[in-house]
């Protein structure tokens, strides 16, 4: 059955940051919000292009990558949100979102945004998120310096699990190959630390799916000091 915006609403409400939100907030930003079908490979939003407003996923995943290469630097499910640091700066974006699977996004655009944030809680709440954003891409940088490929791994790994309480302990649809590149590591690297971390009992790998089975001991490792 095709989703419809009402159906769209009641999933995004009830995940990630906007489930945290007020329903004054849910209404404000969802009643005027688009609902848009992007194919797999599509681009959402590039960056450079003029603020757009708000995209939220609602279904499928999506990638984020920055100039001048379009490097991949995350991966995001349903539940999550973009566009709004460059909304609120009306500043041209520095990240491209492009689809990997189909998508069903919500689009609030840029008008709309503007009119959201004169409310100063809304704006209060849409300044929280910029900064969950924010915490999420230094953690990404810090992840990129760690001398120990090892380090590198389980940090990453983890950023996938959810940094603000969305817990997921299964990463589908994403090759290694991308997963190489987040961590800085070659293929051939991140391959050996994968397969450590299976026999360890702490992962299991599957094409294309990496489950985290001892989240405990990834975390263990990914706090542990470098040699």
């Amino acid at each position: 059955m095709p989703l419809d915006k009402s159906a769209a609403i009641a999933r995004v409400s009830a995940m990630g940051w906007l489930a945290r939100q007020s329903p004054e907030l849910r209404q404000a930003l969802l009643q005027p919000a688009r609902l848009r079908r992007f194919q797999a490979g599509a681009v959402i939003y590039r960056a450079g292009a003029a603020p757009a407003g708000m995209f939220g996923l609602v279904e499928g995943r999506w990638a984020l990558k920055v100039p001048p290469s379009q490097a991949l630097i995350s991966v995001q499910d349903a539940g999550r949100w973009a566009g709004d640091a460059a909304a609120m700066r009306r500043r041209p974006a520095m990240i491209t979102i492009q689809a990997m699977t189909p998508c069903r996004v919500l689009h609030l655009s840029q008008a709309d945004f503007d009119l959201l944030v004169r409310d100063p809680e809304h704006c209060r709440a849409i300044a929280a998120l910029t900064a969950e954003g924010l915490g999420e891409a230094v953690t990404v940088v810090a992840n990129l310096v760690q001398p120990g490929s090892a380090l590198r791994v389980a940090q990453r790994l983890l950023t996938f699990v959810g940094l603000y309480g969305d817990v997921r302990l299964a990463l589908g649809g994403l090759s290694q190959a991308d997963l190489a590149i987040m961590c800085g590591l070659s293929r051939q690297t991140l391959n050996k630390e994968l397969r450590s971390l299976q026999a360890a009992g702490v992962v299991s790998i599957t094409y294309r799916t990496i489950e985290i089975l001892d989240l405990g001991a990834l975390q263990a490792i990914a706090h542990r000091p470098p040699d």
